[in-house]
């Protein structure tokens, strides 16, 4: 049975207290430190801290609003071009087929790079490849070459992430979003960690490392928010020592269990069940 403290959210009742140059950083630091070790060591005096913000999902009435998505027209290739690629796999099978297309991509590159007639490397392969081997196929099977031919749009969406420049960039596959600050060279720079790809998994859990062992001597700041499914930026705790999601921490940076325990022992741990619209916090 859990026996942790519990901080019930409610977006009403959140507050607005927290110092907004907390969110002030610069950019990438200039040297991507090598594992946890050396994190600790170098940024045990740098005024290190910690941005959590858990990520609620954007509520479905707002998708086709321009406020809360930025909405992109784009144009695909036509129908006739999938079909070309269509025949190439299903004569080909996937595996072969990627590995021939991969040959027509070295044949071509030099062409493409001296002429820059096609907009892409790609049309080159489409004129002097697939069009010989299925054109006059596609063109017999499709009476309608009028739609067949026919540019196609499609609109494509991107969540607003309204945090100050440079933080205001995030991968959305993550359910939070680990950001890590510190001083470098009178500045403050950042690291960033999520669960959403093998990198942001990396460093998630070596940055966590670090600033955990230095949260032994010296405690590091963490800040807690919600971005909440109105796009809007609430303020849940301030933390005076280390304390962070549970997820993700050690995956893509693999340490002996013992030793995660030991750099552990001293930061708090986050968890929660609703990743769809954040109701509670456990404190681990």
């Amino acid at each position: 049975m859990f026996t942790g403290k519990v901080i019930k959210i409610e977006k009403s009742s959140l507050g607005h207290g927290y110092d907004p140059a907390i969110f002030s950083v610069g950019t990438y630091p200039t040297k991507e430190l090598y594992d946890h070790k050396e994190i600790a060591q170098k940024l045990k005096n740098n005024n290190p801290y910690t941005i959590t913000v858990i990520i609620d999902s954007l509520n479905p009435k707002f998708w086709n609003n321009k406020k809360y998505v930025e909405k992109t027209q784009t144009l695909k290739q036509s129908l006739y071009t999938g079909l070309l690629y269509d025949c190439l796999f299903a004569e080909f099978g996937n595996l072969e087929g990627n590995e021939l297309y991969a040959k027509w991509l070295d044949k071509y590159r030099n062409v493409w790079n001296q002429e820059k007639i096609k907009p892409s490397l790609d049309e080159y392969i489409i004129k002097n490849e697939l069009e010989p081997r299925y054109k006059e196929r596609i063109l017999k099977e499709h009476r309608d070459h009028e739609k067949l031919f026919k540019p196609q749009m499609e609109i494509s969406r991107k969540r607003y992430y309204h945090l100050q420049p440079p933080l205001n960039h995030v991968d959305w596959r993550n359910p939070y979003d680990n950001i890590f600050v510190w001083e470098e060279d009178g500045k403050k720079v950042f690291r960033r960690g999520g669960s959403g790809s093998s990198g942001g998994r990396e460093i998630n859990s070596k940055y966590i490392f670090g600033f955990s062992l230095i949260n032994k001597t010296c405690p590091i700041k963490s800040y807690l928010f919600l971005y909440g499914d109105d796009n809007g930026l609430y303020f849940i705790h301030e933390f005076s020592s280390l304390t962070v999601p549970r997820y993700d921490i050690g995956e893509n940076y693999h340490l002996k269990s013992e030793e995660e325990k030991v750099i552990l022992s001293k930061t708090s741990l986050i968890e929660w069940d609703d990743f769809m619209m954040l109701k509670e916090i456990r404190m681990m």
